[in-house]
């Protein structure tokens, strides 16, 4: 009987040794031989799936975008308030422990190749909108539910928050601000645009 290949787990496995090949040495180490030896796989096997460098990127940073919409789905789905979603998620996004830190070490790296890479940016950009559009969409609850100010503009605010995570990632994975400092400055944040 001919063994049944499941292909989505094998690109997941090769873009998740992508990842750990970033974690672990850099963009610059990401090569074909670097990530079959890292996923366990010959060559050939990986080949079948990606045969370029910018190929296997691509992949990887897909995973990455699925991750964090996996990751921020579960937390959102735990909250009570749209306050609490809006909260939750911003802290998902955010460097404040092993797993999150994993995460946004890969996702710089990213940032940085894309603004050399068309593709890679072209794919960051894609999940900019989604993003967005879910923190302005709990914005306007937490407005409706008389949590936040009704004045506030909640496209323009959802804006300032990705702000505030992209801003506040770099300079707290290199040690300047305390995982329990980032939520205290969220906390802040969210506080001044509570209604009333």
């Amino acid at each position: 009987m001919p063994k049944i290949v499941d292909h989505d787990a094998r690109r997941r496995h090769i873009a998740e040794a992508v990842h750990r090949v970033i974690h672990g040495k850099g963009m610059d180490s990401v090569s074909l031989r670097e990530v079959a030896a890292e996923a366990g796989m010959s060559m050939g096997a990986v080949q079948y799936y990606v045969t370029t460098k910018e190929q296997m990127l691509l992949l990887a940073l897909e995973r990455i975008g699925i991750w964090i919409g996996e990751r921020v789905a579960v937390v959102a789905a735990r909250q009570s308030t749209p306050l609490d979603v809006l909260r939750a998620t911003m802290l998902e996004l955010l460097p404040l422990d092993e797993e999150r830190s994993y995460l946004n070490r890969i996702g710089l790296a990213f940032q940085a190749s894309s603004v050399v890479s068309e593709n890679q940016a072209v794919a960051m950009r894609m999940g900019y909108p989604v993003l967005l559009s879910f923190l302005a969409e709990q914005f306007r609850a937490a407005q409706t539910a008389g949590q936040l100010a009704a004045h506030l503009n909640a496209d323009e605010e959802a804006r300032i928050l990705y702000a505030f995570a992209q801003g506040i990632v770099n300079a707290t994975l290199v040690g300047h601000y305390t995982p329990e400092e980032v939520a205290a400055l969220l906390d802040y944040h969210l506080a001044r645009l509570r209604a009333g």
